[in-house]
């Protein structure tokens, strides 16, 4: 196996793959579009076994001062978001990420909109 740049030249190979395996599951990127680098595995006859890359994705945090009730708490979090949605696509996003713990907050923020990811979100520190 051989891990090396993805070309351009890639692409329909990728999206047949993609349309083959996970058209229903999530749109094919487009890995020359804010990944900080794309690449694909391929086999000792250069054909390709897998793609990927590390994307970048805006992601809100916010830190609340539960001192507050929960309807300032509430409007304070929709000033963020205004804010956050605001800045997300004035840099070319079309998504806004947010990893929620608290049940009650991730139901209010899906009532404005926001959607349920496919699958569940994991990360590695490094």
């Amino acid at each position: 196996m051989n891990i090396r740049e993805l070309k351009s030249t890639d692409v329909n190979v990728i999206r047949e793959i993609h349309d083959k395996y996970f058209k229903t599951e999530f749109e094919l990127p487009d890995f020359f579009d804010k990944f900080l680098c794309a690449f694909v595995v391929t086999d000792s006859n250069d054909i390709i076994i897998s793609s990927g890359g590390v994307r970048l994705i805006p992601e809100s945090i916010l830190i609340t001062n539960k001192d507050f009730s929960v309807r300032t708490r509430r409007e304070a979090l929709y000033r963020i978001l205004d804010a956050s949605v605001y800045v997300t696509k004035n840099h070319g996003y079309s998504q806004l990420h947010a990893f929620i713990q608290d049940d009650i907050w991730k139901q209010q923020l899906k009532k404005i909109g926001f959607n349920s990811c496919k699958g569940d979100a994991i990360y590695i520190d490094v």
